[in-house]
């Protein structure tokens, strides 16, 4: 009912605003048209200008403005596809190029003629091309106008060669054919007009009026013949009707281009959206891609020391730590990273398949009681197997006893230690690392710290270390790990925290996760 009641109200409101446009482009048009009948009355230009050249000159200016307007008319129908612009464009060539030379030039002193019988016959194409226009045929599209632009120039060549027969001269001495080509020329102009007022469109409408003023031009002629004020009338009159029609044409051209604009800005948003959705799947990619990098390099190393073991109980250490990081590897691929606004486009399920451990495979943290959010795990068997997937690194491992459940996926330790232990040998390699798990200075937190003997961090360098993208071009790297380490933490609760340490010199990262209650 409300949608209803809007729908009407915006209805009348748009009836409303065309109404008053199309009164007001009424009176603008009537006002000029009774200031040019006042102006070139009798009694003003009467021994004051002369009249022949000056119908001469108005002639000439009101076929160029008519010729402007076909070209508009055409290029309009161009930038729209719509087909009637076109054929409205051939209709005012005819008459601007053609006819209105031919008829009020070259047979200016010929009220009568066989010659200015083939002027009505062009005449009367044109008419029919702006009856036409008003919707013309799918099959003819936007040529079909200028076809019959070649049977109007045919129609006068063929009536001008017919000579001085009983036939032609008949007609031209009679003014019925003048008559009945003026009426309707009078008749197709307010049917312009009632189309525009119709459909409610001031384009149309002003069409209608610039051909209306044409029509009372040329019917002006044929009442009041004789006389300077019918030939400095008559041709005024007619500039103005094409003046009005060519600023109906250039409004539509102007619309045309405002709404190309507004298809080119709606375009260029579609690929602005589309640039950021590749730069998102790329980051992702990169992102990933840097985890697996990460994780197969730990895969790599216990591979090695599994192919030199003697079946002893490190050898089930070992295993169960390859087993747990391929089931980090294999989530990673199946679920969307929990930073990120939905799934890689850039992963395909297929590739999660490689890693499928089987419905045997438990991870480290399993059997602790659950978060609040559904998912939690203990800190020491999940660092205890991170530092035996590196053995080529000299890790000590320090986890302090009774230390509470982690109120964070296992997954979320796992990518922030992996990637803290892999700048330690990008950076500082060689040197020893030490790894502790101890009860964080805030309370209700769990702390994970990861220490090196390296060079540290530059000075002022502890905060910008984590943006995106920054990394030491010598030691190689993405700069995504500690982003990405930094993000996976503040997501759940915690944050990342790196500074140099002193005594013995180093870089020191501090994990900080909430403990479950």
């Amino acid at each position: 009912m409300a949608s209803g009641s809007f729908s009407g109200v915006l209805g009348r409101y748009r009836r409303a605003r065309f109404v008053a446009g199309h009164l007001g482009d009424l009176l603008v048009v009537g006002s000029l048209c009774v200031l040019v009948a006042a102006i070139t009355r009798p009694a003003v230009v009467d021994g004051r200008i002369d009249v022949a050249s000056s119908t001469s000159i108005l002639t000439l200016v009101a076929a160029a403005v008519g010729s402007a307007a076909a070209i508009v008319a055409l290029v309009t129908g161009r930038l729209t596809g719509d087909p009637r612009p076109s054929w409205f464009g051939a209709a005012l060539l005819l008459y601007g190029v053609i006819v209105l030379p031919t008829s009020a030039l070259v047979l200016q002193d010929q009220p009568a003629g066989v010659a200015r019988l083939a002027v009505l016959a062009m005449l009367a194409v044109g008419m029919c091309i702006l009856i036409v226009a008003l919707r013309p045929p799918a099959r003819l599209g936007a040529w079909g106008g200028w076809a019959l632009f070649g049977v109007a120039l045919a129609s006068g060549g063929v009536v001008a060669l017919q000579g001085e027969s009983w036939l032609t001269m008949l007609l031209a001495g009679s003014p019925l054919p003048s008559v009945l080509v003026q009426t309707g020329w009078a008749a197709v102009a307010l049917l312009f007009l009632f189309d525009g007022y119709r459909r409610q469109s001031r384009i149309r409408s002003r069409l209608g009026l610039g051909l209306v003023v044409i029509a009372v031009s040329q019917l002006y002629r044929e009442i009041v013949p004789g006389g300077p004020a019918p030939g400095l009338v008559y041709p005024a009159l007619r500039i103005l009707g094409t003046a009005v029609v060519l600023s109906a044409l250039l409004t539509m051209a102007l619309r045309a281009v405002s709404d190309l604009q507004d298809d080119y800005d709606r375009l260029q948003e579609t690929l602005g959206d589309a640039t950021r959705l590749l730069e998102k799947a790329a980051g992702q990619a990169a992102e990933r891609d840097h985890e697996l990098r990460n994780g197969l390099a730990g895969l790599a190393g216990a591979a090695y020391l599994l192919s030199y073991s003697d079946g002893d109980g490190r050898t089930g250490q070992l295993r169960d730590a390859v087993l747990a990081e391929l089931g980090r590897l294999r989530h990673m691929l199946e679920n969307p990273d929990p930073v990120l606004d939905g799934p890689d486009p850039m992963i395909d399920d297929r590739d999660a398949a490689l890693l499928d451990l089987g419905p045997d495979f438990e991870p480290a943290g399993n059997g602790a009681p659950a978060a609040a959010n559904g998912s939690s795990h203990r800190v020491e068997p999940v660092l205890r197997q991170l530092v035996e997937l590196r053995p080529e690194q000299e890790i000590t491992l320090e986890v302090e006893a009774g230390l509470p459940v982690v109120a964070a996926p296992e997954a979320v330790t796992r990518q922030v230690v992996t990637n803290l232990l892999a700048n330690c040998a990008r950076h500082a390699p060689g040197a020893p690392v030490e790894v502790r798990g101890r009860t964080a200075d805030a309370p209700g937190f769990v702390a994970v710290e990861v220490r090196d003997a390296g060079p540290g961090l530059p000075g002022g360098q502890e905060t910008l270390v984590i943006t995106r993208g920054v990394h030491d071009e010598s030691a190689g790297g993405s700069g995504l790990g500690l982003h990405i380490s930094a993000q996976l933490a503040h997501e759940h609760g915690g944050e990342l925290v790196l500074r140099t340490a002193h005594e013995p010199q180093g870089c020191l990262a501090v994990l900080t996760l909430p403990a479950v209650n």
